[in-house]
């Protein structure tokens, strides 16, 4: 009869442990995002720039930019860069792009951004809004799917340093 129940308490043992190691091994190497919101502020510099100036009067630009920065608020900062490319009018017109956020522990996360540039009448100052559609995330942010919005500004020339703020909803495929 012990014998009988050491048998059972044994096998019971072996497929809580084997029950236990499957779930760890399953969910390893995916992190899982509860949902939150992400709030970025970073002021971004380019560090490579081709654009083309064409038409009448030199008033079409074209081309990329690719802008970096830090969001050094708090203990986390987060890494910023940013892929964009412009197609402008007399310093209006749309960009679109890509941005990857890269936190302290090496986790990224990858957002697409679809926006509108508008100068202002002053005719230096730039506003910049888009919205962003999460790609997708690595470490922490393996999960990670949702939408965020993208604002900034910028007080002199394509390619100078634009204030940013990304504010990112994030949610687990």
């Amino acid at each position: 009869m012990i014998k009988k129940r050491i048998a059972i308490f044994s096998s019971t043992t072996t497929l809580v442990v084997a029950l236990l190691a499957a779930l760890l091994a399953s969910s390893a190497g995916a992190a899982t995002v509860t949902k939150r919101i992400i709030k970025v502020e970073a002021t971004i510099a380019s560090q490579q720039k081709i654009t083309h100036t064409v038409s009448p009067n030199s008033r079409r630009v074209y081309g990329f930019n690719l802008l970096v920065g830090r969001d050094e608020r708090g203990t986390n900062p987060i890494d910023v860069e940013m892929l964009g490319n412009v197609d402008y009018l007399k310093g209006n017109g749309e960009f679109f792009g890509f941005i990857t956020f890269t936190a302290k522990d090496g986790s990224t996360l990858g957002v697409r951004m679809n926006g509108t540039a508008k100068l202002l009448p002053n005719g230096t100052d730039t506003r910049f809004s888009a919205p962003l559609k999460v790609i997708g995330g690595t470490g922490k942010w393996l999960q990670a799917a949702g939408k965020g919005t993208f604002t900034g500004s910028r007080s002199a020339a394509l390619g100078t340093e634009v204030k940013s703020k990304f504010v990112i909803r994030l949610k687990a495929r």
